[in-house]
């Protein structure tokens, strides 16, 4: 029996990926911005946009892989392993290593050249983009998923009945929560205590990682999964508390905040700053996932020819957005009077603008952008 498309969830995909975008642009703008951030605008920093940047960084990602879970175990017990894995080659596969190989070193050059370093775009991809300057851009998370998709095919074939889809909903216990937030806050900190939170490491030239997220970023996948096995959404099945998890959210953000832009400055020393990351992180993370989730599932779980166009074209938006932002804001930079916000308004509005008919009239007719993948 066919079951109710959730169109929730796609709305939920194509909003996490034009805030992804917004996030992206916000952090041309912000004070204190890092040093290898592709195009800083210094003419104006402002501190919102690093409220924002630090406030929006926790939850994108999470969201991105609840939803990959959700429907990567859909479509695993749909199609069987032989059948997926073709389809995630062609989907997924491709555009990650065409995307790695040939995007993200002309984006990442855009950080010597938006600070015009004598340093011409051969030199840079034979040397410096194969060694400390290695990166996949914003394709890191299709290597991250297809990585995911490896464990989840494992676990399958390992405990096929545990993975089976229930044949009545199920409702989560309160200790799979405590346990979900317990491992993510002790991962946080086990990480954290070694290295910077925000550090990025490369293994072997193919997955390109925060370590500091990695297990958080297993778990909320395989809760997705673990929500269709449990026919969460169904009817009479369970959907996340608005309410609790929405409260939750309110008060853990400012909470996280004051510790990311005030503890350090105290003089706090290194341990404590990285327990106080940890036990404010994972808690506010998996709040703030849920909340939008259950958020969605009630006030968004419709269409209208608008959002599906932008279901669609979320994808090709995601896959296109990197390239676009950063030669528009590096564009703008030339324009030092204008104001900063007006700026960053139009900066998105361009780029999303942009980013929107490039995958509506020529990503989509490409046949690993068209299609849901599911």
């Amino acid at each position: 029996m066919p079951t109710k498309r959730l169109y929730f969830l796609d709305n939920l995909k194509w909003f996490i990926i034009w805030l992804m975008t917004l996030f992206h642009a916000a952090m041309c703008y912000m004070a204190y911005a890092p040093e290898w951030w592709y195009v800083v605008d210094t003419a104006q920093p402002v501190f919102s946009a690093t409220v924002f940047i630090l406030w929006v960084d926790i939850f994108i990602m999470p969201v991105m892989f609840f939803i990959s879970g959700y429907f990567g175990l859909m479509s695993l017990t749909k199609h069987g392993a032989g059948t997926f894995w073709r389809k995630k080659i062609g989907r997924i596969a491709v555009p990650w290593v065409f995307g790695s190989m040939v995007f993200a070193p002309l984006v990442t050059y855009i950080i010597l050249a938006s600070r015009h370093a004598p340093v011409d775009f051969w030199t840079f991809y034979t040397t410096l983009f194969w060694g400390p300057l290695y990166e996949q851009a914003q394709y890191w998370y299709l290597g991250a998923l297809l990585a995911l998709y490896v464990l989840l095919t494992i676990a399958v074939a390992v405990a096929p009945s545990l993975w089976r889809q229930s044949m009545t909903p199920k409702r989560p216990s309160v200790p799979l929560y405590v346990a979900l937030i317990v491992l993510s806050t002790a991962s946080i900190y086990a990480t954290g205590s070694v290295m910077h939170p925000d550090t990025w490491t490369f293994y072997a030239y193919i997955l390109v990682l925060q370590p500091v997220r990695i297990v958080t970023y297993i778990l909320v996948f395989f809760l997705g999964a673990w929500a269709w096995r449990s026919r969460w959404f169904e009817m009479g099945g369970y959907t996340p508390s608005a309410w609790f998890w929405g409260l939750a959210t309110l008060v853990l953000s400012p909470a996280y905040l004051y510790q990311k832009l005030f503890l350090a400055a105290s003089g706090a020393d290194a341990a404590t700053l990285a327990l106080a990351n940890a036990v404010t992180q994972g808690p506010f993370m998996w709040s703030a996932t849920l909340f939008l989730v259950a958020f969605f599932q009630r006030q968004l779980d419709y269409t209208t020819p608008l959002l599906t166009n932008l279901s669609a074209t979320s994808y090709p938006v995601y896959y296109l957005h990197m390239e676009v932002l950063f030669p528009v804001a590096w564009l703008f930079t030339t324009l030092p009077g204008l104001n900063v916000y007006l700026k960053y308004i139009v900066v998105c509005a361009l780029t999303l603008g942009i980013c929107y008919v490039l995958s509506k009239y020529i990503l989509l007719r490409i046949p690993c952008f068209g299609g849901t993948g599911k």
